[in-house]
């Protein structure tokens, strides 16, 4: 039931753009096995509480951010230290824009997803080569290993 469920709500986001980042948060807190999140200032609270619902219920959660946002604020501090299954990784330069690869299934992009009073409409996506691009740039930026959560901490305050 659960399953069908999540497949109806998947079906509903995938009218290839035009779904309220609700819809996203959603399917966010649904996924099952993994959630890429490349979100450049970490912004938006409620995908950051999806993201961290997601991986109290045991799906991976790649969180990839800007290192800049380790000062800047937003939620990336609370996100991080929420349960085991969220890695954090930091990029060096700036980040074109936010998305979100669910499932290897299908991915969530928009300026919405990671700036809160935004009222843009996220754009979802099932184009194999998109998925294929995006998870392979993601291993890549990943392949080094998440920074530690103590390391985190102290690059935010400066120690």
């Amino acid at each position: 039931m659960k399953r069908s469920g999540s497949l109806l709500l998947l079906l509903a986001m995938c009218s290839a753009h035009a779904q309220s980042t609700g819809s996203v948060v959603q399917a966010l807190i649904n996924a099952r096995t993994e959630i890429i999140a490349v979100l450049p200032k970490v912004g938006c609270q409620d995908i950051a509480v999806a993201l961290k619902t997601a991986a109290a219920k045991g799906t991976s959660v790649f969180l990839i951010t800007e290192r800049a946002t380790v000062h800047r604020g937003g939620y990336l501090l609370n996100v991080s230290h929420g349960p085991e299954s969220i890695q954090t990784y930091l990029y060096a330069g700036p980040l074109p824009s936010a998305w979100v690869l669910v499932d290897n299934a299908w991915v969530a992009s928009g300026v919405t997803l990671d700036q809160e009073g935004v009222d843009v409409a996220p754009t979802i996506s099932q184009d194999a080569a998109t998925l294929r691009s995006l998870n392979t740039w993601a291993r890549q930026v990943t392949a080094a290993g998440p920074i530690k959560r103590p390391d985190l901490l102290k690059l935010h305050y400066g120690k």
